[in-house]
């Protein structure tokens, strides 16, 4: 069953899911999922096809945030985040990268906590729409070899 990884304000959540229901799993010990230590990462977002309008207009509202912050540690991460939409869409999901590089050392990039942090009133709502938009994340640390 695919993996569906997602953190609520200041913890993240694990939970395994399926096109057709969802059941929690453990929570991690810590946000080490978020961070790329090694210089470059993306998370893979795998969309329902039918959720990808609502789960592009919790981006949209993640961008402003980004696009927004003060904290200089957010507006370095901010200036190297690129996000994108797979051009072949498979049956099961629509594929969207989130592209950090460089990856900001130290760095949260865990959307929800993102969200959490500039708007706190709206986190909880944004988080289960993205649960239901979401049928899985893939987190990949990436080393630049050229």
């Amino acid at each position: 069953m695919p993996r569906l990884v997602w953190s609520v304000t200041l913890s993240v959540v694990i939970a395994t899911a399926s096109l057709s229901s969802q059941t929690p799993a453990p929570h991690p010990s810590s946000a080490q999922e978020y961070l790329f230590p090694s210089g470059a990462g993306l998370l893979v977002f795998h969309v329902r096809p039918d959720k990808t309008a609502d789960f592009e207009a919790v981006v949209v509202r993640l961008l402003e945030v980004l696009d927004r912050a003060t904290d200089p540690l957010r507006r370095a991460q901010a200036s190297s985040w690129r996000i994108f939409r797979s051009v072949e869409t498979p049956r099961e999901a629509v594929l969207y990268v989130f592209f950090f590089d460089p990856a900001v050392s130290g760095a949260d990039y865990d959307p929800i906590r993102l969200l959490g942090e500039a708007a706190p009133t709206e986190v909880h709502a944004l988080y289960e729409r993205l649960r239901a938009d979401v049928v899985r994340v893939e987190r990949m640390g990436l080393t630049k070899l050229r």
